[in-house]
């Protein structure tokens, strides 16, 4: 999954985000030693060269910066965002739990430890992370989907559908929840449940072509007589989408099996 990463500046500070994904922001911390002048100088070299694509470079400056300041907060955090855009899980993990040490009430900083977790399979600590999070900002309707992900991922869906339904009464048009809650209900052969939560996924975004298909399944599963109009549905949004050419064949030969037997096979 790719990520974005800009430059948000403010005043006389900056910080490096990783938008839809790690969220970091520059704000008053706690630290335990004064950062030093050249340490601050590395972590902006390090902020133009992210900001410029060179992550290789910038995760050097970070590291040189954190070696003369160890307890350098945001230089922890944007370095560990840098190591997770890389795919170096053990090293994201090191710096964000060094950065939630040096400041367990910086959201930014537990929540970006919660997604690396997540993102190493290590389910029990991601949940952990998200919880401590939302004990600090209990209006954060994105780490309570995020939660709802790892619950679902241990198995225990009962714990992600509260999670969901906690994200979507924050936010009533946060349609992957609603498509996430479809999903538990078709898995557990709760089909008139999973055909309302697709619905709403769809109300609320009506490109949303997975919601599409799996209203179509848990609709057919349901009433085989009544469910080509879903079916179409889907058609209708993924035709021609390269990456759903393969789902559209198969539901294409699927709607004309059913055409077929309710027309006696003429």
């Amino acid at each position: 999954m790719s990520k974005l990463l800009t430059v948000i500046r403010s005043g006389r500070h900056a910080a490096l985000v990783v938008v839809g994904a790690l969220c970091l922001f520059l704000a008053p911390t706690l630290v335990r030693a004064e950062i030093t002048e050249q340490a601050k100088k590395d972590f902006n070299r390090g902020l133009e060269l992210a900001k410029a694509g060179k992550a290789d470079s910038a995760i050097a400056a970070y590291e040189a910066a954190l070696a003369v300041s160890p307890d350098y907060l945001q230089a922890h955090i944007n370095v560990g965002a840098l190591y997770y855009e890389k795919k170096q899980l053990a090293d994201a993990a090191r710096h964000l739990q060094a950065a939630v040490a040096l400041d367990s009430t910086s959201v930014e900083a537990g929540k970006s430890l919660a997604l690396v977790q997540m993102q190493a399979k290590e389910y029990d600590a991601a949940v952990a992370s998200f919880q401590r999070v939302l004990r600090l900002d209990p209006k954060d309707g994105g780490s309570w989907a995020s939660l709802g992900q790892v619950y679902k991922k241990k198995g225990d869906n009962k714990s992600a559908l509260d999670a969901y339904a906690r994200a979507i009464a924050l936010d009533p048009k946060d349609y992957r929840s609603h498509y996430n809650i479809g999903n538990i209900h078709q898995g557990a052969q709760q089909f008139d449940e999973a055909i309302a939560s697709y619905r709403q996924a769809i109300a609320i975004n009506p490109k949303y072509i997975e919601a599409y298909y799996n209203l179509a399944i848990s609709s057919h599963q349901l009433d085989q007589a009544h469910c080509v109009p879903d079916y179409e549905a889907f058609l209708k949004v993924a035709r021609g989408n390269s990456r759903w050419k393969d789902k559209v064949a198969e539901v294409d030969k699927i709607v004309k099996q059913i055409q077929e037997s309710a027309g006696g096979g003429q």
